[in-house]
């Protein structure tokens, strides 16, 4: 295979093995760059009271944390992170260079939280610090939202370009969840989700601040101590001072006011109350039960959930895709060479065989039924729920017989179920059916197929 060739080659394997990226948008002060520390398992984002997050910041995961500068040129500046290993305010002072000429930051981080995701975190929409014209890098495959109770439909005209329409689709959030009902905001979510319609799918409810504070090893043992202090104050003191922030700082309590402050800043007053609770039902609980219960509250993790199933599956799904065309066309142009004799006879062959045998491997069949689970959950397709359950259980890992919803089952006796379902499922989508059916039926009977082989035969090959 010629050099040109192989080096395009070499290209197309590396689109498709690229760490996927998520752009965060969202209005200033929804809680976005909160929510952007406890992604990347870091508080290294700015975060506080009114606009703070001032340019595009790409955070990566790297041997070394280190902080890079680039301008509208396309050169890059180092420039040493802020203390507490923060990103620093004024970036273009620091350098001498304007505002106006810098890009984009890169933040490399060792945290493992970035592992397979490029997280770039946006100056809020209607910001006066986002130049005009300028990107910010921000060319995302999936976007998370971060919105406001009080979000309607046309703020999403406003948001940045990958927030709007990311090829592997659009997760959205309820931000500072704890601040818009008793439920942590559970059913405004709902109620969001229905209002903005089709725009963003379900909408899940996250406190960002009680997920940085459980994954950022912000909390101490000292502010445990802290908690015990106050879970011993005079009850109805405490009541009172729990309902705000101010009171809270200002009560008869047994605590210093720098310390109340701080412990604001960790958990604010809903992260306060649970510490008080879990306190007072266990007195021996530490550091590590009270992140526990602050990330259970939060939301993180299934936000987490939701961005694997319906973002980095996906991702991983269109790179797939889009490296098997790429083969293919690499093929037909190099078919076209041979027939001028500008290339080496067969070349154009063998890279159709690669792309088809590509094609075919069991992992893009796995990512293929991985996307259709996501789409189900996500409410794209109306199936029965007993399909439903039945792809959602297919897709799930493990053993095949529970894979097959048939536990303890004789493996013959698997391989004929498989074989039955198989054959059901490419009846289902037989011609007539709307495509979104028929595309849907044809990943699950391949599924099918396969595990017949793998309990008949081994796995496929």
């Amino acid at each position: 295979m010629s050099l040109p060739t192989a080096d395009a080659i070499e290209a197309i394997a590396d689109r498709m093995l690229a760490t996927p990226s998520l752009v965060v948008a969202g209005p200033v002060s929804s809680g976005k760059s909160t929510l952007v520390n406890a992604l990347v398992g870091r508080r290294v984002a700015p975060t506080g009271a009114g606009e703070c997050t001032a340019m595009t910041a790409h955070y990566v995961r790297g041997a070394a944390d280190r902080l890079d500068v680039v301008l509208t040129d396309g050169t890059r500046r180092p420039l040493p992170l802020a203390a507490g290993g923060r990103v620093p305010a004024a970036v273009g002072d620091r350098l001498g260079v304007r505002p106006e000429d810098v890009d984009h930051l890169v933040v490399t981080l060792t945290s493992a939280a970035l592992d397979g995701l490029t997280v770039i975190d946006t100056p809020g929409t209607g910001s006066a610090r986002r130049p005009a014209g300028h990107t910010g890098g921000a060319h995302a495959d999936a976007a998370l939202v971060v919105l406001p109770a009080t979000a309607h439909a046309g703020d999403l005209d406003v948001l940045p370009g990958p927030a709007t329409h990311g090829p592997a689709g659009v997760v959205a959030v309820l931000g500072r969840a704890d601040t818009v009902g008793p439920d942590d905001g559970r059913e405004l979510a709902v109620d969001l989700g229905r209002r903005l319609g089709d725009r963003v799918g379900p909408v899940t409810p996250v406190i960002g601040l009680l997920a940085e504070t459980a994954v950022t090893g912000a909390l101490r043992s000292e502010d445990i101590g802290a908690l015990r202090l106050l879970a011993g104050a005079d009850p109805a003191v405490l009541e009172v001072a729990l309902l705000d922030a101010e009171l809270f700082t200002a009560a008869e309590l047994p605590l210093p006011t720098e310390a109340r402050v701080r412990l604001l800043e960790l958990l604010d007053l809903r992260g306060l109350a649970l510490g008080l609770a879990l306190l007072r039902a266990d007195a021996s609980a530490g550091v590590g039960e009270l992140c526990e219960a602050l990330l259970g509250a939060s939301g993180l993790a299934t936000l987490v959930g939701r961005l694997h199933d319906e973002v980095r599956v996906r991702t991983d799904l269109l790179g797939a895709s889009a490296g098997v065309r790429d083969l293919a066309a690499l093929g037909q142009r190099r078919s076209r060479s041979e027939a001028a004799d500008t290339a080496s006879p067969g070349e154009a062959t063998r890279i159709a065989d690669a792309a088809g045998s590509l094609g075919r491997r069991a992992a893009f069949a796995d990512r293929a039924l991985l996307e259709v689970r996501a789409r189900l959950r996500a409410g794209a397709l109306g199936l029965p729920a007993e399909l439903l359950d039945e792809v959602d259980r297919l897709a799930a890992p493990g053993p095949p017989d529970v894979r097959l919803g048939r536990a303890g089952v004789h493996p013959v006796e698997l391989a004929g179920h498989a074989a039955r379902r198989a054959a059901w499922w490419q009846a289902y989508g037989s011609w007539g059916s709307p495509r979104r059916i028929a595309d849907l039926a044809h990943v699950v009977h391949r599924t099918y197929v396969r595990v017949w082989r793998e309990l008949t035969a081994g796995p496929a090959r």
